[in-house]
């Protein structure tokens, strides 16, 4: 008798254990199929403009006129633009650019190796375009955005001498870093103040096909501030 109601007991056990599996077997399916994983392949563009400040001594020639010219090529404008797209929630590969550009003039200027005076006009520019590693960090309202990356960076001068123009240009490697924080107006946009940097030297400039040497590396390099809007895909 005791065998029977053990032998009972194990068939209701088997029974049970059968049901079990068949209903965790039918549950599983709806509810994988309703989950919703997690997706952080988001995409992020940027496009701002701001004050550039350039990095570097300014070389001292002993001429007033000279050196005062050569500290307003300091003061300059921007523009940048940023491309990014996130693999991760914290994580993303992007693309910068930005280009900066400074001028300066002066009246009855004596040049080195030049025996007269002119009336002198000079436009600095600074484009760089690379890829970049980019981190995030957001909140509801607010987003903070850096980045860093290495790529080329293109120097050109631009330069009027009494009426004689005269072309410097010099390519060279550019190191860019930023950190962009952004007030979320939207869903999909905001607006934020980014500080970024690109930092580059160059040993000699090509003016109109001749190489001249430099005997001290000259600074490429610009510390940028800019006001930037945002539209994004998450």
């Amino acid at each position: 008798m005791k065998q029977f109601y053990f032998m009972a007991l194990a068939a209701a056990f088997i029974c049970a254990s059968a049901v079990s599996s068949a209903t965790a077997q039918q549950a599983t399916p709806y509810e994988v199929e309703h989950q919703t994983p997690g997706n952080y392949k988001d995409f992020r563009f940027a496009i701002g403009g701001g004050y550039a400040y350039r990095l570097g001594k300014v070389a001292k020639t002993g001429d007033s006129k000279i050196d005062d010219m050569n500290k307003k090529l300091r003061h300059g404008f921007t523009i940048d633009a940023d491309g990014q797209y996130f693999f991760k929630e914290s994580w993303g590969l992007g693309l910068n650019a930005n280009y900066c550009s400074a001028n300066t003039s002066g009246d009855n200027i004596t040049l080195l190796g030049i025996d007269r005076s002119v009336n002198y006009k000079e436009t600095q520019s600074f484009l760089y375009v690379g890829p970049s590693f980019v981190a995030r960090n957001e909140s509801e309202k607010f987003l903070l955005v850096t980045h860093f990356g290495i790529g080329p960076l293109f120097f050109n001068s631009d330069m009027n001498l009494s009426g004689v123009n005269v072309n410097g240009r010099k390519t060279t490697v550019g190191i860019n870093a930023g950190i962009a924080g952004e007030y979320k107006l939207s869903a999909k946009t905001g607006v934020g103040l980014k500080l970024s940097y690109v930092m580059g030297t160059i040993e000699s400039l090509n003016v109109e096909g001749q190489n001249y040497k430099s005997d001290e590396k000259i600074s490429v390099s610009n510390l940028m501030a800019t006001v930037f809007v945002s539209f994004r895909s998450w």
